[in-house]
């Protein structure tokens, strides 16, 4: 996949992108147990984490709908299969940061800002 960076294909880029995020929200989750258990800064730290899982579940939609819409004569069902392979192995590593913080359908906006009423 290396090679895949600076491709023109836009759904390429994009996963580029959300790999890397979902790369990233790895090692941040990896940097978490570090910090104090309790606290502002560990506050911080997971409100960011949940910030970029939300972000890569978004990144992770706009992929499928993005392989929804090419057209057929752009690429094999091969390259379809596998693409569709790539976005389901991501959108599972999603699910389970995701998890691991209790986020139930990744986190809505209310959980983000410290808003919900549960």
């Amino acid at each position: 996949m290396a090679g895949m960076v600076s491709s023109p294909d836009p759904w390429v880029r994009e996963y580029s992108e959300s790999s890397r995020l979902a790369d990233d929200v790895t090692s941040i989750i990896g940097e978490r147990g570090s910090l104090p258990q309790s606290g502002p800064e560990i506050m911080r730290h997971t409100s960011g984490i949940l910030r970029k899982i939300t972000i890569l579940g978004r990144r992770l939609d706009s992929l499928e709908a993005l392989l929804s819409r090419i057209p057929p004569k752009l690429i094999t069902d091969k390259q379809l299969h596998k693409r569709q392979d790539m976005l389901s192995n991501m959108k599972s590593r999603a699910k389970l940061m995701a998890t691991s913080f209790n986020m139930s359908n990744f986190a809505n906006r209310e959980d983000l800002l410290g808003q919900s009423k549960k």
